[in-house]
């Protein structure tokens, strides 16, 4: 055997090797966080996300719901519809709506307004697999009222579950603010949770699991990841700047 030869068959061995490993294990860290929004004591108004903090950080460069399949929804008036405040704006000019489509719920879950949210009831089963705009790995939950649970799972680009997290009742923390919506007579206080994932992600998937959860309704927002290019100039102009630091030290 030549050596020539040798190369090309420890070059084809090791891309084997490579193809055969397993997909690298993900795993979801929930924490609490502290949001900014417009909230001016009226629970029936549009209700906008400004900010969130945690960890030391502000974030404001959001990623949004920018699709839907609803895998399960149970059967007749339910069990997940679309709900907003009684005088918030409509998203899509038609209100609140019992069985949506995944337009519908794109339209609702995907902006910003807090007063526009996915209402589920406690019978039935509702799984909705949502996409965002951008590759993710740190989500933003509210839960109307508090005292109701879910799953997300987190999925992988052939829409494999990679991980998934239960938001018990008891991991919700007071968000700031109230809703009053169309479904409910007056208002309740709203909770927040969030969910980090090593490694990013486009799609999540939202169980509901009718009694057992105590029919959640929810707003799910994302931060967005820079892009591979931008982290690339932030490095650069970083490390620019600290050579430069150090040649004016020297000097």
């Amino acid at each position: 055997m030549t050596f020539k030869n040798f190369l090309k068959i420890s070059a084809g061995t090791v891309g084997a090797v490579a193809i055969a490993m397993p997909a690298q294990a993900a795993s979801f860290t929930g924490f609490a966080f502290d949001a900014t929004t417009t909230y001016a004591n009226n629970p029936t108004e549009d209700i906008f996300l400004q900010s969130v903090s945690h960890g030391g950080s502000t974030i404001s460069n959001f990623s949004l719901v920018s699709g839907a399949e609803l895998i399960s929804n149970g059967h007749n008036l339910g069990p997940s519809s679309t709900d907003l405040g009684d005088n918030a704006t409509s998203p899509n000019g038609a209100g609140a709506t019992e069985m949506p489509s995944g337009e519908q719920v794109v339209d609702f879950l995907g902006n910003l307004n807090l007063n526009n949210i996915v209402d589920t009831e406690d019978s039935g089963v509702s799984i909705f697999e949502l996409a965002f705009d951008g590759p993710v790995n740190t989500f933003y939950l509210f839960e109307r009222g508090l005292n109701s649970a879910f799953t997300v799972e987190a999925l992988d680009a052939t829409g494999a579950v990679i991980d998934n997290f239960r938001i018990g009742q008891e991991r919700w923390s007071d968000a700031g603010y109230a809703i009053d919506t169309t479904e409910i007579r007056g208002a309740q206080q709203v909770g927040s949770y969030g969910l980090r994932l090593d490694q990013s992600i486009s799609k999540v998937r939202i169980i509901s699991n009718g009694v057992a959860d105590n029919g959640p309704d929810y707003k799910i927002v994302a931060a967005q990841v820079p892009e591979p290019g931008s982290m690339a100039a932030l490095a650069l102009v970083g490390g620019a700047a600290l050579v430069a630091k150090r040649r004016k030290q020297a000097a």
